[in-house]
């Protein structure tokens, strides 16, 4: 991801569910900022929400969240120090959890896992794509 082109913010900190929260309500602040459509926000903000909410529930060690306007598309990149990888798993009709990343791939223009699996990096279109 270009760190260096395009308003962003970073965060990092301890896996604290309290904290899936601060970065819902941190990346919607920054996207009303930058001028994104409504729909947009929240379908993006959702996706963080499920990024880091994996993060802390199934990472090991500190999370860092980076979200970055690029060119038109909003990245959004997250961190821990575990190498499993993030992945779309089928959860069934009774099951309370593991639509996250489900979710994230019904919003996000399409997701990359770094080799390592440490970083998953959900990448969203601004410009009529997939949404």
């Amino acid at each position: 991801m270009q760190r260096d082109s395009g308003p962003g913010f970073a965060a990092t900190f301890p896996p604290r569910r309290s904290r899936v929260g601060e970065m819902r309500h941190k990346t919607a602040s920054h996207l009303r900022a930058w001028r994104i459509p409504q729909q947009a926000v929240e379908d993006i903000t959702l996706a963080v929400s499920e990024l880091v909410t994996n993060a802390v529930i199934h990472g090991e060690g500190a999370v860092c969240v980076v979200v970055r306007l690029v060119d038109h598309e909003v990245r959004v990149e997250v961190t821990d120090n575990s190498p499993q990888p993030a992945r779309v798993t089928g959860a069934g009709p009774d099951d309370m959890s593991g639509r996250g990343m489900f979710l994230v791939a019904v919003f996000a223009r399409c997701i990359e896992v770094s080799k390592d699996g440490y970083t998953t990096t959900a990448i969203f279109s601004l410009t009529g794509g997939r949404r």
